[in-house]
């Protein structure tokens, strides 16, 4: 498996960056402690600061002593908006344990999100670099609008194409792309490696945040560690359905439409049943091989290495990743 190789060949990389993540996250307020050890010990494959690394040892095999410091500011920001996804998506399992809201309710689980964005900019501020800030400052408030987006068209069973690549992007995309880019440009790449790196990130990310989709409907809840269909049942109209939608007979939509507004469990065989009829299953396995296509694309100004080698098999991983 492509995930497990990645992890050997960064092994001593990873238990740096779980060792800081452990020290950076401890406060004296024991709250604090508890709920950040939650969310950084819950099973999470730590993607993105595996392709920052990818992306710092792909321009330069010498590391620079911010680099890891940088992979637990992507690490922290995505933990935040973990604990404040689960808050708003009222989620009650990530990577089958308990979300932290669940546990300790939504104001801790609030409140310990912007600690770790917070200690993230703390991070940041060390690092001392202006590229990175102003990619890093960016990045959150794009994310950031990609919430409010996705939480304006919930329950819109209607919405376009476009505007869910615009979500996606904003949510998923844009954070794996300012890893690969931060990783660039902290381990002195050139702007074209820079920008080829960033491009991956882009494109892995959109393939990444689609398979996702995919498996919310056509993956096993068991893998996944969450709930199938559970996108449909926080009111959300993935790609699947919307593929769906501008294909399915007006009679069809009906049925669609109807189980889109009951939304919970015994409606997930009508839904799924309705995907395969119109071929979703296909159509997101060819979007998401687009978009994986085209993040090895953006490699091509990469001079060949071990390192790039496990970005293409990452990509190639995740396209038909379980979980």
């Amino acid at each position: 498996m492509a995930i497990l190789s990645v992890n050997k060949l960064l092994k001593a990389e990873l238990e740096a960056l779980d060792e800081q993540l452990k020290n950076r996250s401890r406060t004296e307020v024991e709250m604090i402690n508890i709920m950040s050890d939650h969310i950084i010990s819950s099973g999470g494959k730590r993607l993105r600061p595996i392709t920052l690394l990818l992306s710092a040892y792909s321009v330069n095999n010498q590391l620079e002593s911010t680099i890891i410091n940088s992979s637990v500011v992507v690490e922290f920001i995505h933990a935040a908006t973990l604990l404040h996804d689960d808050v708003v998506d009222m989620s009650h399992i990530r990577h089958n344990i308990d979300t932290a809201h669940t546990i300790w309710g939504n104001k801790g689980a609030v409140l310990v999100g912007d600690f770790l964005y917070s200690r993230a900019f703390e991070i940041i501020v060390e690092i001392n670099s202006s590229l990175v800030y102003e990619t890093l400052a960016q990045t959150t408030n794009i994310i950031a609008q990609g919430e409010v987006m996705q939480l304006m068209n919930i329950g819109n069973i209607d919405i376009s194409e476009n505007l869910y690549m615009d979500i996606i992007f904003r949510k998923t995309s844009i954070l794996f792309q300012a890893s690969m880019k931060i990783g660039a440009i902290l381990n002195k790449g050139s702007d074209k490696e820079i920008q080829s790196l960033a491009a991956f990130g882009l494109h892995f990310g959109n393939a990444y945040q689609m398979r996702n989709d995919y498996l919310d409907y056509f993956g096993n809840s068991e893998s996944t560690g969450k709930n199938i269909i559970e996108d449909l049942i926080e009111g959300k109209a993935t790609l699947p359905i919307i593929h769906v939608m501008q294909n399915a007979s007006e009679a069809d939509k009906k049925i669609i439409k109807s189980s889109f507004k009951q939304a919970d469990q015994s409606v997930a065989d009508i839904i799924i049943n309705m995907l395969r009829k119109y071929k979703a299953d296909i159509f997101m396995d060819n979007k998401i091989e687009e978009q994986t296509q085209n993040a090895i694309g953006s490699l091509n100004q990469i001079k060949s290495s071990e390192y790039k080698d496990k970005l293409i098999e990452l990509a190639s991983y995740c396209m038909t990743r379980t979980n």
